[in-house]
């Protein structure tokens, strides 16, 4: 019997980034998947879109919770930095967050694909070489 890769340790160091990019990758194949199973009305569909839709906005919901509150003391010259960063991404966030909603209830692939638009342009964002 093989061994299960989710039971075993890793031995890799993950930077915040890479991580950030494992959740945009689960995002996208579920945004995906779910925009698929909007075309059909059977109820097992509805049910696994709505989970699936659920699994997004809580991913999303985690990258926002992880940005540093505005007013946390530590060194000036990094919460500037920082801040301004998550100042940037946090209505990014919100935009996704409530386009999964909308897509959640109205049963819209338009907030969908809207929601995948945005997280390409973060994706384009967040991987920008410095200088260009």
């Amino acid at each position: 019997m093989a061994a299960n890769p989710y039971h075993t340790v890793r031995n890799e160091t993950a930077t915040p980034l890479d991580l950030w990019d494992r959740g945009y990758r689960r995002c996208v194949s579920l945004l995906q998947r779910s925009k698929l199973l909007m075309e059909s009305e059977t109820p097992e569909a509805r049910i696994e879109k709505a989970q699936l839709l659920h699994d997004v906005f809580a991913i999303v919901q985690f990258w926002s919770a992880a940005l540093p509150s505005d007013g946390s003391p530590a060194d000036e010259q990094q919460v500037k930095a920082t801040s301004s960063l998550a100042s940037r991404l946090r209505p990014a966030y919100d935009f996704i967050l409530h386009r999964i909603v909308s897509a959640n209830a109205n049963n819209s692939p338009k907030d969908v694909s809207e929601s995948l638009i945005m997280l390409q342009h973060l994706y384009s964002v967040l991987h920008k070489k410095p200088g260009s």
